[in-house]
């Protein structure tokens, strides 16, 4: 009787303590949620910045080569943050040891 007392009373603490940490302990571990509203609010600001920058120069505060290199220049950080977005979505849809396999592979 003790054995079945002992292995219910186990068995309501496994249960009870799983899924209490929602976490890993690692701590350079990044939720993938989180992490992609972040990548999105800085893809909305730069596309709010470019479309100042062109109202800017149609009403003549920018010169037209200086407007289109401050474009080019947020299109570039634009295609860095959709890299940075894509190498975030490989480690969490394949893992960390895919990835590394993967970067050995270029």
């Amino acid at each position: 009787m003790k054995k079945v007392t002992l292995s219910v009373a186990a068995l309501a603490i496994a249960i009870s303590s799983y899924g209490q940490c929602d976490r890993p302990s690692d701590p350079n571990y990044v939720d993938y949620n989180v992490a992609l509203k972040q990548f999105k609010a800085v893809e909305y600001q730069l596309l709010d910045l470019i479309d100042a920058v062109r109202m800017d120069m149609y009403y003549g505060h920018f010169d037209q080569d200086k407007g289109m290199y401050y474009i080019n220049e947020m299109v570039k950080l634009q295609a860095r943050n959709r890299d940075l977005m894509a190498d975030t979505y490989k480690v969490f849809s394949i893992g960390e040891d895919m990835t590394r396999l993967d970067n050995n592979l270029r």
